[in-house]
């Protein structure tokens, strides 16, 4: 039952802003929290079957948390519902990412990748439908039905399309979530078919441009790279880059006869050189610097800010408009400005110490994993690493991709029983014949 849990919670991940859309308008609010209840129920069934996950960092988060919570309640805003939303957004699914690694195991992961990559086929029809057609098309309307549109600003008259998702920022962690499952694919096994790779990795390329993200074409190609590092180190790594060059070839070629593609192009390069041209400073000035500004600026800007802070969820656009009335980025639209202008300079800090160290410790597991011949660690982990450290929680959509992502990085290091004990068993027979005598 687990597992069907785990199912539906990444079914709805990906069909939540289409139910939001298109399908249940008037539920639009209700929706944005409609994972919740499988949380709740997958906690319930595993406390009863004694499955719940216990570790260092569900225990040292959940007294955070607590604590959290009471300088809220007591110096804080003293608003219960947005407290309870912040608890939500800072911690409540992160015990279901470590029941997710629990219930999977590798070979699962395999089988995501496969129903992910063939549905990464309609998601790139349905943005290039949105990236050609007026905001005004029913495929392009917003939350709630809105009639303006749920496309945002890029360039050139066109607009970022939000997929079956609420906005842009689903599409670029649904893709780069696929270019992790399409290079797996190609350097990791050999479970999906070489229609299935040429064909995702033709509408991967298709997405890139029609985006209008920078983000994405980033966070793919670090995921893309990291593929290909985590095969260095096995013994037929030539067969495999060959593998992944000719594959990538046959779907940049027919991605190439598709008249949208050059358009796309087009828009990317102009939305690109206008955020990164020379009045914003070049790349490092519009992005590298930005990021480090997201990493320091926590830090050193923290003048008027409470010692336990305004209180859980103030930061979030959910706790401003209940709040204020209004939405809007209270305190900072960079995670680590929320984390500390919520819960003050030391819980804040204490936290983001713990999204780091929680970053760290997979990480390390995942080049353990690599060092025995299993990098697929690795690649998923890169998909979700930033997400854990500095992602804005507060969304829901990247809450849920890294509820997700944390889950498939340890199910990926998993190997099914049958496998391990077969393993083991080849390792026995081995030492067996090494003890023979000449």
């Amino acid at each position: 039952m687990l597992r069907y849990l785990v199912f539906a919670y990444i079914a709805l991940l990906v069909l939540e802003g289409a139910l939001r859309k298109w399908f249940l308008p008037s539920l639009s609010g209700a929706l944005l929290l409609v994972r919740d209840p499988i949380v709740l129920a997958a906690y319930a069934l595993a406390l009863a079957n004694k499955r719940f996950p216990i570790n260092a960092y569900l225990i040292s988060g959940t007294v955070l948390m607590f604590v959290c919570v009471l300088t809220t309640l007591l110096v804080g805003h003293g608003n219960l519902p947005v407290t309870v939303f912040g608890f939500r957004a800072n911690f409540l699914h992160i015990p279901f990412a470590f029941l997710i690694g629990n219930v999977l195991n590798r070979d699962d992961v395999i089988e995501i990748g496969r129903w992910w990559l063939w549905g990464t086929l309609i998601m790139t029809v349905l943005i290039v439908l949105q990236f050609s057609t007026p905001q005004s098309s029913w495929v392009n309307r917003g939350v709630g039905g809105d009639t303006a549109g749920a496309g945002f600003s890029g360039a050139m008259g066109r607009f970022r399309p939000p997929g079956t998702f609420s906005f842009i920022i689903g599409v670029v962690w649904f893709y780069v979530t696929s270019t992790a499952f399409l290079v797996s694919g190609m350097m990791q096994h050999t479970k999906y078919s070489k229609l299935l790779l040429a064909l995702s990795a033709m509408a991967v390329f298709i997405a890139v441009p029609v985006s209008i993200s920078r983000q994405l074409l980033l966070a793919a190609g670090l995921t893309f790279l990291v593929g290909i590092l985590s095969s260095t180190f096995q013994k037929d790594f030539l067969i495999r880059y060959l593998r992944i060059g000719l594959i990538g070839l046959v779907g940049l070629f027919i991605a190439d006869q598709i008249p949208i593609f050059d358009d796309a192009k087009e828009t990317f390069l102009a939305r690109w050189e206008r955020s990164t041209g020379k009045d914003k400073g070049g790349v490092e000035g519009a992005l590298i610097a930005r990021i480090i500004v997201d990493f320091t600026a926590p830090f050193t800007e923290t003048e008027g800010v409470p010692f336990f802070g305004q209180g859980l969820g103030a930061g979030t656009q959910v706790g401003a408009k209940l709040l204020t009335g209004e939405r809007g980025f209270e305190l900072g639209e960079g995670e680590w400005f929320r984390l500390i202008g919520e819960a003050g300079f030391l819980l804040g800090t204490l936290f983001v110490i713990w999204r780091t160290a929680l970053t760290a410790r997979l990480g390390q597991l995942a080049i353990i994993a690599f060092t025995r011949g299993n990098g697929m660690g690795l690649i998923m982990l890169s998909t979700t690493a930033y997400n854990i450290m500095i992602g804005q929680l507060g969304q829901t959509t990247i809450n849920g991709f890294t509820t997700v992502g944390i889950g498939l990085t340890i199910a990926s290091m998993r190997l099914p029983r049958e496998s391990a004990a077969t393993k083991k068993k080849v390792v026995a027979n081995e030492s067996d014949k090494n003890k023979e005598p000449a």
